[in-house]
C-alpha cells in the first residue's frame, strides 16, 4: 500500500511517493503528479484504488523510461477499464520477476516436443 508524502513547498515542487511494499521511493514533479492522480481520482472507485495505480504508474515510468505524460495518454486512449488494467500489467510485467506474472490466469505450458529436446 503506497504511502503518499505529499508536502509541497515553492522551491521544491516534487511529491515524494513512499511504497512500503516495495520499499521503492519515488520524487517526482507536483504537477504530474496532480495530473495523474486526477485522472485517476475520476476513473477508479475510490481514493485508495486511485492512489494505488497513481504510486503504480510513476514506478511503472520510472523503471521503463516513459515519460508520465506519453504513458498517460496512452492509457487515457483505452475505451474500458479493462484495457487500461492491461496496459498497465504489461508495463509492470516486464520489470518484474518472471516467476509470477500480474494477469495470468492460465499457467503456459511447454510443447512437449520442443521440451524433450532440451538438453539441461
Amino acid at each position: 500500500m503506497p504511502i503518499f508524502n505529499t508536502e509541497r513547498n515553492d522551491l521544491d515542487r516534487t511529491v515524494k511517493i513512499f511504497d512500503s511494499f516495495y520499499a521503492k521511493q519515488l520524487v517526482i514533479p507536483s504537477n504530474d503528479f496532480d495530473v495523474v492522480y486526477g485522472y485517476f481520482s475520476s476513473v477508479c472507485k475510490t481514493k485508495q484504488i486511485a492512489a494505488n495505480f497513481t504510486a503504480v504508474f510513476f514506478r511503472v515510468c520510472q523503471e521503463s523510461g516513459i515519460s508520465p505524460m506519453d504513458f498517460l495518454q496512452q492509457i487515457k486512449g483505452t475505451s474500458n477499464k479493462l484495457q487500461m488494467n492491461s496496459i498497465i500489467t504489461y508495463y509492470l510485467n516486464s520489470f518484474k520477476s518472471k516467476t509470477t506474472l500480474y494477469g495470468i490466469s492460465i499457467i503456459p505450458k511447454a510443447n512437449q516436443n520442443v521440451a524433450r529436446n532440451v538438453v539441461l
